[in-house]
């Protein structure tokens, strides 16, 4: 993996932007999202609950543990990201970005990493 992309999802999301990644180790900002989880979404979240290393180390370190996306680029083909499939853009990507504007900035962003296939150079021809 390069290292630019080191804080980049397997679905494409730019950890350093998530507030609940940035809550992980800003008690404040995590004490804020379990307020508005509970004022917006009705669901008592602890703020000590609030936090997130990203896909790229422990699972029990994530913020969503049951993400689909996660396990399947990472947990059952061990690729490091979504465009590295053959597959991609599969529907489940694509469903899952219609859901937030940042969703529709992430499946983007994987197109942009997506490196052009170069077909397999030739035998040397030899005159």
């Amino acid at each position: 993996m390069k290292k630019e992309y080191h804080m980049i999802g397997a679905c494409g999301l730019d950890c350093s932007e998530c507030d609940i990644f940035a809550a992980t180790n800003n008690p404040t900002i995590a004490g804020q999202l379990a307020d508005w989880f509970r004022r917006t979404k009705n669901i008592y979240v602890d703020s000590r609950d609030v936090r997130c290393k990203g896909c790229r180390g422990d699972i029990e370190d994530l913020w969503s543990k049951d993400c689909k996306i996660h396990k399947c680029c990472v947990e059952e083909k061990k690729l490091d990201f979504c465009n590295e499939c053959s597959e991609f853009p599969c529907e489940q990507l694509v469903e899952w970005s219609k859901g937030d504007k940042t969703y529709i900035e992430a499946l983007a962003r994987l197109k942009k990493m997506k490196k052009p296939k170069h077909p397999p150079i030739g035998e040397p021809r030899i005159l």
